[in-house]
């Protein structure tokens, strides 16, 4: 009898794991837009020290599938930023238009933004494939807040799995781990650092993503990123928030 009890709590367990464990794939309907909303700050300390903050409204649309590559369209709808840089502080609003000189002047920088499309393939992992966006405007981060890298197989709370991406001369290099589900989906969380084309590392970052648990899209992304750029150390915290 208790080697038949203990048989049954061991069967038990098993089937607990197996029911928590998940299969990260995204499952998007194509052509159906999902709006987003990014707000970003950025702090330079350096010899050009500036604060930035910046929003921005998107509508993102996966309209093509090949297995097992997703082509993602991203259109910027409305850009507000403001920046800080000492002597100077300017500010540009999409939609609330100002006749300031100042506002113009940052205005020319990023009105071209508004209505542009930025061009992303990825895999239904996550893993970016290629991405074109708007010259001089594009980032080598335009993957990281919209989706993390997932893992090739099912995974339990607490697993972790390894990823890297190279885009833009920066590559990453990260450790990803399957927090557990929440009322609002799947929690994933990515420690990773950066480094340039000499591989030279150039700063980290770290990341906390809500997935759907139906589409396994990004219903929320928190990043903040430390790196050096040009003997500057830039901190930067972006907030994404994603709704259909």
């Amino acid at each position: 009898m208790k080697k038949l009890l203990v048989l049954f709590l061991l069967s038990s367990g098993v089937l607990a794991t197996k029911a928590q464990e998940v299969e990260f794939k995204m499952k998007l309907p194509l052509n159906q837009p999902y709006k987003a909303v990014t707000t970003m700050k950025m702090d330079v300390d350096g010899q050009q020290s500036m604060i930035m903050d910046m929003s921005t409204k998107s509508s993102i649309t996966a309209t093509k599938f090949e297995s097992p590559n997703y082509t993602f369209e991203n259109v910027t709808d409305a850009v507000k930023v403001d920046m800080d840089a000492g002597m100077m502080t300017l500010s540009y609003d999409s939609e609330n238009p100002s006749d300031d000189p100042s506002s113009a002047m940052m205005g020319a920088q990023f009105e071209k933004l508004i209505g542009k499309k930025m061009i992303m393939v990825t895999t239904d992992k996550g893993k970016l494939i290629s991405s074109e966006g708007i010259e001089g405007m594009d980032s080598a981060f335009d993957n990281l807040g919209m989706t993390a890298t997932y893992p090739d197989k099912k995974v339990k709370p607490g697993d972790t799995w390894p990823s890297e991406a190279d885009s833009k001369g920066v590559k990453t290099k990260a450790n990803n781990k399957y927090i557990g589900k929440v009322a609002e989906g799947y929690q994933v969380e990515t420690i990773g650092e950066l480094f340039d084309e000499a591989d030279k590392k150039i700063g980290s970052f770290t990341a906390n993503y809500i997935v759907d648990s139906e589409t396994f899209f990004t219903k929320s992304a928190t990043i903040k990123m430390d790196m050096e750029v040009e003997g500057q150390k830039v901190i930067t915290d972006m907030v994404m928030t994603v709704t259909k």
